[in-house]
């Protein structure tokens, strides 16, 4: 069986199977294990899978942007836990950006410091903090997009040059491998510029968002000071993860 014949077939295997052992999927194939290691390191390396310890398990590709309506009662308890590890890593008195998504949203009652400032390309999160906190506020300004109701664009971005931020949280619509992806290119570019001007970076992502990939990688988990999400993530998965960079998932 030729090299590309193996990595179709393997590709058709996890998608009625999600996840396979090396084992297994060297048995349907009829090839050795140490073949069906090498095929796998190379569909991970061209992003057409997720390597795990001992198998590999199907990237689930989103097909569309969720618009915040449509995500805002999704995975509640996931969100206000992460928002609990959130709180843990913020001091008193610090620059604070907190970027678009619900993740964050649901976050923000969670955080209990004093005196901070708040930075946000946000509408929800700028609304969220005027009525319910007495932090300052800075709202990037930028193009409105309705979708995730969040400012993109050069001006969003162009606000972070003379900013100096202690701590910045970024939500995902997915994570693959070492990628941290984003439907959109701009809302990625905001997140960037404001990791750029951060002494610690931070992103957030529930446990459904890990071996999902979207269009855009806007960063790399190994990149990052941390990655936070909720305790009903896999050990397998949460060990795979951990070893491209620091995952938070114990509320302190």
């Amino acid at each position: 069986m030729l090299k590309r014949e193996r990595h179709a077939h393997i590709l058709e295997l996890l998608d009625k199977s999600t996840f396979m052992t090396v084992s297994d999927i060297a048995t349907e194939l009829h090839v050795s294990e140490m073949t069906i290691r090498r095929d796998i390191n190379e569909l991970s390396d061209s992003n057409q899978l997720v390597r795990l310890y001992g198998g590999a398990q199907k990237i689930d590709r989103k097909d569309k942007e969720l618009a915040t309506h449509e995500k805002i009662n999704l995975h509640i308890e996931q969100k206000e836990y992460i928002g609990k590890i959130m709180n843990s890593l913020i001091q008193d008195h610090q620059v604070v950006f907190v970027g678009a998504g619900t993740t964050i949203l649901y976050a923000l009652p969670f955080i209990k410091k004093q005196n901070l400032m708040i930075v946000t390309n946000s509408l929800l999160a700028f609304n969220y903090v005027i009525k319910h906190t007495d932090y300052r506020i800075l709202l990037t300004g930028g193009d409105f997009t309705p979708i995730t109701e969040e400012f993109i664009g050069e001006h969003a971005e162009q606000t972070f040059e003379t900013i100096n931020i202690d701590i910045a949280f970024a939500a995902t619509n997915g994570i693959y491998n070492n990628n941290v992806t984003t439907s959109n290119y701009l809302e990625g570019g905001v997140q960037r510029a404001a990791f750029k001007n951060a002494k610690k970076k931070v992103v957030v992502a529930d446990s459904t968002k890990f071996n999902v990939s979207d269009v855009y990688t806007f960063y790399k988990l190994s990149d990052l000071d941390y990655l936070i999400t909720d305790d009903k993530i896999d050990e397998q998965t949460f060990n795979f993860y951990q070893s491209y960079g620091k995952l938070l998932n114990k509320k302190s």
